[in-house]
């Protein structure tokens, strides 16, 4: 008896094809999208309720609109509603596909801890240096930092991890895999769903010019090709983690958060040694996950000879 599924439900697979299982059926990628679509408007409310209620009883002060991005409280909660992606994610898994949700983390069904602590090592090596010639180049910045600087310094350095991890899980996990379930070849899949993806990504930033879209469309792409090459999310996790931090540490230092966070354009020369220390940061992920060995494809077990397997076998 033929097994449910698509052809290669029993195949290895790569990490953006993993919920290519036996139950996967073409519809199954939409009801995921309104997984997300409810638990996106669940997190701007709970964000929205937050905020006015945290203001009216008078436990944050917000003197002027214009300022907010200089506000611990608002970097905190901005933070933390990007963060409850993780679970919105895991539930469009589960509840649009019928996947148990460590396979979002990586084809092995969990996050892989001390790859992810290697990823970072080396992430900061490289985004440190980077960062250093940057500012040989255009300067270092200067000024001093609000009243607030510590708690501000206390909030990045706590909660830009988890913060980086939820868009990660959004874009490069559940959309990556969303997409990539709907095409049966692993090269084509892989290059739709990361333009997809890294284009969301990018776009998601708001307001841009072209260098900066650029830059943010390459930072995705560089994410979504190390999901490819890994096997999992740790890697594109700790990139945006580091990168992120290593960037507001700095702003908050010297005054220019609000400013860092509302950037709208950059010019061409950084954004083009932004995609250098880009690249060698790829190279570097990729050196280090072959020494590592680490395990770049979902091996399913096979099914029962003559027998229906379960349609969840790895659920």
């Amino acid at each position: 008896m033929t097994p449910p599924g698509p052809p290669d439900a029993w195949s290895p697979r790569p990490y953006h094809q993993v919920l290519r299982g036996p139950a996967h059926r073409w519809w199954r990628p939409l009801l995921g999208l309104g997984v997300v679509l409810a638990g996106l408007a669940a997190v701007l409310l709970g964000t929205l309720v937050v905020t006015v209620v945290a203001t009216a009883v008078g436990a944050v002060r917000l003197e002027d609109p214009a300022d907010a991005l200089d506000e611990w409280w608002v970097l905190l909660v901005t933070n933390l509603g990007l963060a409850a992606l993780i679970p919105v994610s895991a539930l469009a898994v589960l509840a649009g596909h019928g996947w148990r949700p460590g396979f979002l983390s990586s084809v092995e069904g969990r996050l892989r801890w001390r790859w992810l602590l290697v990823c970072a090592a080396v992430s900061a090596v490289v985004l440190v240096g980077g960062t250093a010639v940057l500012w040989g180049v255009g300067g270092v910045p200067s000024g001093r930092g609000g009243e607030d600087v510590v708690l501000l310094l206390a909030v990045v350095l706590l909660t830009t991890p988890l913060q980086a991890a939820g868009e990660e899980y959004l874009f490069r996990g559940w959309l990556t895999q969303a997409v990539g379930s709907w095409l049966r070849g692993p090269v084509v899949s892989a290059v739709v769903a990361a333009l997809v993806s890294a284009s969301l990504f990018a776009l998601a930033h708001g307001a841009q010019n072209a260098w900066l879209f650029t830059d943010r469309l390459a930072f995705g792409l560089l994410g979504s090709y190390l999901v490819w090459r890994t096997g999992g999310l740790e890697a594109a996790i700790a990139v945006h983690a580091v990168n992120n931090v290593v960037v507001l540490v700095p702003t908050v230092l010297t005054g220019g958060l609000a400013d860092a966070l509302s950037v709208t354009s950059a010019p061409a020369l950084p954004v083009l040694l932004d995609l250098a220390v880009m690249a060698v940061t790829g190279v570097a992920l990729t050196l280090a996950a072959r020494w590592a060995g680490v395990r770049r494809l979902l091996v399913p077990p096979p099914p029962a000879a003559g027998v229906l397997a379960p349609s969840r076998p790895l659920g």
